[in-house]
């Protein structure tokens, strides 16, 4: 009996936008490329979500390491809010499946900073959220299994009753390892479909 659902937040709940956002605060095109390039898809900001290094310290080395685009990455940072923009069907259908009597939580790759923001005015859900494991605060990222259960262990799950969704394939497969249901999430209509089939189960 499924009685839990657990999500991913970006590119499931909210869209991390952030090329969007780097040609709001101005970027050139070349800027962009580099900066997704070297800093959004690089172990750098895999550092960000692990939480290991202080994110000021990380900072730092994205600086160094991209020392042209200096002014850009200290722009970014600070408006990295910015990057956050929930879809429209996130806070209705988190309340709908509360209606139903299923419990929801987030397991999440997020860095701390930016995860406190994101409560504040990013996450029109997170009122209806039952609880959440943030990687780094406990310093483990997905696809490492030790964050799945780390979110059994703090709310006291049974994976066999929880239904979890993520946008990357490898996230799934590990969930899929530990005894979850879990699918790939590709869009809100086939989610929807995937955890009614699964309650009829």
């Amino acid at each position: 009996m499924i009685k839990n659902v657990i999500f991913d937040i970006g590119k499931v709940l909210v869209d991390f936008a952030w090329k969007e956002t780097m040609e709001d605060l101005g970027f050139d095109d070349e800027c962009i490329d580099v900066l997704g390039r070297e800093l959004v898809n690089d172990k750098i900001w895999d550092e960000f979500d692990l939480g290991i290094i202080p994110e000021n310290e990380n900072l730092e080395a994205a600086v160094k390491k991209i020392p042209r685009y200096e002014k850009e990455i200290r722009l970014f940072w600070e408006n990295l809010i910015m990057t956050i923009r929930p879809y429209d069907y996130c806070e209705k259908w988190i309340r709908d499946l509360k209606s139903e009597g299923l419990n929801v939580y987030l397991l999440t790759n997020y860095p701390d900073s930016l995860f406190d923001k994101s409560v504040e005015c990013g996450f029109p859900f997170y009122p209806y959220i039952d609880g959440e494991v943030v990687s780094s605060r406990v310093k483990m990222r997905k696809p490492d299994e030790g964050i799945y259960k780390c979110i059994l262990e703090k709310y006291s799950l049974n994976p066999d009753e929880c239904v979890f969704f993520d946008d990357r394939i490898v996230n799934v497969e590990t969930a899929l390892r530990l005894g979850f249901h879990a699918f790939v999430f590709k869009n809100y209509e086939q989610a929807c479909n995937d955890l009614r089939d699964q309650m009829k189960e």
